[in-house]
């Protein structure tokens, strides 16, 4: 079977990478030569290194961070410590990384923008400088997926928000994030030799670029910019969209083109490289449809508890209320690190959190008097 893989972030390198170690034929088209600073914060949770090998592995420049300070919309700011750090690296680096594993593995690289898809009988053709025929193709290209636009429709474009921000010369040791007091937020992740500052909002009719500036403003005034960014993610607020299919009759889409990104946090990078190697797997045992069952199995109701909870969780007063809390309660604040650690499963986190709630309530009270 002769694979294409449209797209050469993690997604599509890792899936391509799998592939080809054992012996399908795979081709990684994307529009970029070299692969490219995706603007993003960039973060890498323990739980991804931990479930693969090949991001373990990495040996490429990162800040390790393990302190992070939130903000609530009035101002009160909660400092927490994690027992594990996140690594925090330049997408550059990383994604030509897992790129050149894949390409060490047997993969094909096309450098080659593909405008449009369409299936022709059994073959699936895609359309660029020239046109490519494949017998099965994989969208791994993004929010904007060209491979899911023309053979599943698009993702809704009240689906989709815009993140913005700026790469900055300046040094930190912290993740810095600050809650907005309309739906939103702006963080400040250090990376090895600049911070990247960046926002974004449930709210698409909130000043994005005017909140990030004003952070930039107030707290790193004397930073040089190095860099402006803009970059569209899957905001995925409709938990009736993971119903909807990933795969067809010869193709499939995976990470972002599937909108497999976690609506509060805004990660990707772990349903990226999962999705990648389930369908993989899928793939090498003869039926990629199982890779839809596969997801959905795996992670499928966490997507679809996140974006249940996005409304909630980006709502102002939730955030006040939870820092105005946290400010008072050891109980609480523990509580925090251990889901910044651990990463559990949000259905897990509700356990934690009811299991706790009587000793938050304790710390609550002691602090009266």
């Amino acid at each position: 079977m002769r694979i294409a893989i449209v797209g050469a972030g993690p997604a599509g390198s890792y899936c391509a990478s799998l592939l080809a170690r054992h012996g399908a034929d795979v081709t990684l088209f994307d529009r970029q030569a070299t692969a490219w600073e995706k603007p993003c914060g960039g973060g890498v949770p323990p739980k991804v290194r931990e479930r693969f090998a090949e991001v373990l592995a990495y040996d490429g420049p990162r800040q390790a961070v393990d302190i992070g300070v939130f903000t609530s919309p009035s101002g009160v700011p909660v400092r927490l410590q994690s027992g594990r750090p996140m690594w925090i690296i330049e997408r550059k680096l990383f994604d030509g990384y897992l790129r050149d594993l894949a390409k060490h593995d047997g993969a094909k690289f096309a450098h080659q923008r593909i405008r449009r898809v369409e299936q022709a009988g059994r073959e699936v053709v895609l359309h660029g400088a020239h046109e490519h025929r494949f017998d099965f193709v994989i969208g791994a290209d993004g929010c904007f997926s060209v491979v899911r636009r023309d053979l599943f429709g698009p993702i809704p474009k009240h689906l989709v928000s815009m993140t913005v921000g700026y790469f900055i010369e300046a040094r930190q040791t912290e993740a810095v994030t600050w809650f907005l007091s309309k739906p939103g937020y702006v963080w400040a992740y250090p990376r090895p030799d600049h911070i990247c500052l960046g926002g974004g909002s449930s709210d698409p009719h909130l000043d994005m670029w005017a909140e990030v500036e004003r952070i930039r403003r107030t707290h790193y005034p004397a930073a040089t910019v190095r860099r402006k960014w803009a970059a569209p993610i899957p905001f995925i607020r409709d938990p009736a969209f993971f119903r909807g299919p990933t795969t067809g009759t010869n193709f499939a889409v995976i990470g972002d083109a599937a909108g497999h990104v976690d609506a509060l946090t805004g990660e990707g990078i772990l349903y990226a490289l999962w999705g990648g190697a389930l369908l993989a797997q899928a793939l090498l045992a003869g039926d990629h449809r199982h890779y839809e069952v596969a997801w959905h199995d795996a992670y499928g109701r966490e997507l679809e508890k996140t974006s249940d909870l996005s409304a909630r969780f980006y709502d102002p007063r939730t955030m006040e209320r939870v820092f105005g809390v946290a400010a008072r309660s050891a109980t609480l604040r523990r509580y925090l690190m251990d889901i910044m650690t651990d990463q559990p499963s949000y259905l897990e986190t509700g356990r934690m959190f009811m299991r706790r709630l009587p000793m938050i309530g304790l710390d609550l009270l002691r602090s009266l008097w």
